[in-house]
């Protein structure tokens, strides 16, 4: 991808829209991080942006993914243009001003076609306090008015177990004893805070984040062959994390350097599911989580470790974006305009993975949870029927909108996934 060339006046393949002063063209191949550093050289930003670097903004656009933030939308939702190649090979443009066609294109999943470029909203650069607390499980994610009162009174907050963390040899292992790392983020406003990290912070942190991604790069075959011993590997790994990694205390960064706090992840692949919910009471919440708490208990007991990473909890706005899984907290379709994303990550080849995702998936769809589409999903039980029954009215919308473009009349762009997933 990064040999396509640009027909952008400049060469460039990321520039400031012709007449505008803060919409951006982004053509494929511009990855997260060129575009995170396109945006602190112009300071400005999107609001809110996935963590990985390496991924392809037309990518993270195109499959609804998301970042974090009580009250923002996904990077699709921010697009206001795009222009795409479609089955007879003639470039379309589509414009926000045509509304109920552009939530379709927002989260194409490329079925109209070829995503040629698009053009994006950011606003003027935020400067932000990043603060990183640990907090026993029991104290945050049984705490109903303790969990409500961190989400609702930041801007921006992430959540991560890592179990085991609190393991101790001759010590009956309590999950609740385990401590969660909080990310919280909330708008500074001051460009003259002489505090704001510099490169020096970031050439560091991203030594550190190298030695420790390569460090579990080199562990993963260890962990998926002897998974005995992911209690002590959770327990030193949490220990560097909170130690020296994310140590507690206040940081001033620009908004993208916070977003992307986490370099070298591609590094050590990883198992993902993650599922989203319409976030109706605290109490919902709890029982999502509880789920893998007790999941992640009833397997240890039997001596099998199929989570041997984290659980990641954030909380978004709504989407406008069809297919984005956040849709469902759409007023539109009923929702009460938060979305709660929670998902699982274990490295590759761990035994036991998609027994345990389908277990936890099983549980969550009764919870009212429908997954993230570009993440794992399709060797659930019953899946393509529930995410229908649960999105009909996105779905039916996407699909009037498709067939109304004319851009793919035969299918040309659909595989068999996407096909199940439609009913087409």
């Amino acid at each position: 991808m990064e040999n396509i060339k640009s027909d952008y006046e400049d060469g460039s393949r990321i520039r400031i829209s012709p007449g505008t002063v803060n919409h951006v063209d982004i053509m494929p191949g511009v990855t997260a991080r060129e575009f995170k550093d396109f945006q602190l050289e112009k300071k400005l930003n999107i609001p809110a942006n996935v963590i990985l670097e390496v991924v392809q903004m037309i990518s993270v656009v195109a499959t609804g993914c998301h970042g974090v933030g009580y009250d923002v939308k996904a990077p699709s939702d921010y697009v206001v243009k795009m222009r795409i190649m479609n089955a007879k090979g003639n470039l379309k443009t589509f414009q926000n001003e045509d509304s109920k066609m552009f939530k379709a294109i927002q989260a194409n999943f490329g079925c109209f076609g070829v995503i040629y470029d698009m053009t994006i909203e950011l606003k003027q650069q935020d400067i932000v306090k990043v603060e990183n607390q640990y907090i026993k499980l029991k104290n945050i994610f049984y705490d109903v008015e303790q969990m409500k009162k961190i989400f609702e009174e930041n801007m921006s907050v992430e959540m991560f177990w890592f179990p085991f963390n609190s393991e101790r040899p001759q010590v009956a292992y309590k999950p609740e004893d385990d401590e969660v790392w909080i990310r919280v983020i909330n708008k500074e406003g001051n460009e003259e805070n002489e505090d704001i990290k510099q490169k020096d912070y970031y050439n560091r942190k991203d030594l550190i984040d190298l030695m420790s991604e390569e460090s579990l790069y080199l562990m993963s075959p260890t962990l998926a062959e002897q998974p005995s011993i992911t209690p002590l590997f959770s327990w030193i790994s949490f220990a560097m994390l909170k130690n020296l990694i994310y140590p507690t205390g206040p940081i001033y960064q620009q908004l993208p350097n916070a977003v992307h706090f986490r370099q070298n992840i591609r590094m050590a692949p990883m198992y993902d599911m993650e599922f989203a919910f319409d976030l109706k009471n605290y109490h919902q919440v709890k029982k999502i989580i509880e789920v893998v708490v007790l999941k992640v208990q009833h397997y240890k007991e039997k001596g099998e470790y199929p989570l041997n990473i984290a659980l990641e909890m954030r909380m978004m706005g709504y989407s406008d974006a069809l297919l984005c899984p956040a849709s469902i907290g759409n007023p539109d379709y009923n929702g009460s305009r938060h979305v709660l994303f929670v998902e699982v990550v274990s490295i590759v080849h761990t035994d036991g993975w998609e027994r345990f995702c389908k277990e936890v998936a099983l549980e969550w769809m009764k919870l009212d949870g429908v997954p993230h589409l570009a993440k794992q999903w399709d060797f659930i039980p019953g899946i393509n029927k529930h995410i229908y029954e649960r999105m009909k009215g996105q779905i039916g919308e996407f699909k009037e909108q498709l067939k109304k473009s004319e851009c793919d009349p035969e299918g040309m762009f659909l595989n068999e996934t996407l096909k199940k997933l439609l009913q087409l």
